[in-house]
């Protein structure tokens, strides 16, 4: 899967003292190389160690047809089903029928492909530097929040009534969380949350 650049001036995550918002309606799509699907990077992180490759990228994938994924060695890969139709994955042989908002995690050098599909399934895709530790989990409901980059690396609206400091989001708008707290508002709503410790866990960086 192909995927087009960090828009040139995109500040990095804790780079700011305040929230970001990364609006759906801004992101380009891109085609896979193979045509079964679209790409939107939603956004990259260079690696301290070499920023010409990637700490860890966020995006959100249009999937059309059954076929294999690409293979991206030395990265662990978290994939959120983020449409309400069936999508059906083989990773390493097994088979996962993901419900909307299910998770998966798998190694980017794991065997998967996309086994069956109804309609246009959705996915958010985390990858991350397999010497980093990133993991994607959920919010919902009604909550009133604080939020920071100590609470999280990227918040990204799924569905529901999502208010920022009082500005409402889109569904798949992406904040990216500054140093400073920034109330957060959900209304019968789902959030994807994003946390990556960008420490090296190992003194040798794996490719991105």
């Amino acid at each position: 899967m192909q995927a087009p650049k960090k828009p040139t001036g995109e500040p990095g995550n804790g780079s700011a003292e305040t929230a970001h918002i990364i609006p759906m309606d801004t992101l380009e799509p891109q085609r896979w190389a193979n045509g079964r699907g679209w790409t939107r990077e939603i956004h990259r992180e260079p690696a301290a160690d070499s920023p010409e490759t990637a700490a860890w990228r966020l995006s959100l994938a249009d999937i059309e047809d059954t076929g294999p994924f690409s293979p991206f060695p030395g990265v662990q890969r978290h994939l959120l089903s983020a449409a309400p139709v069936p999508l059906q994955l083989s990773i390493d042989g097994a088979v996962h029928d993901l419900r909307y908002t299910q998770i998966v995690t798998f190694a980017g050098t794991a065997e998967v492909a996309t086994t069956a599909v109804h309609g246009r399934a959705q996915a958010l895709n985390l990858m991350v530097r397999s010497d980093i530790r990133g993991s994607l989990d959920l919010l919902g409901g009604d909550a009133q929040l604080s939020v920071s980059a100590a609470f999280a690396t990227a918040l990204v609206v799924l569905d529901g009534t999502v208010a920022l400091g009082g500005r409402r989001l889109e569904r798949f708008d992406t904040i990216l969380p500054g140093a400073e707290e920034t109330p957060l508002t959900l209304q019968d709503a789902t959030v994807a949350r994003v946390r990556v410790e960008t420490a090296a866990t190992d003194a040798t960086p794996a490719p991105a």
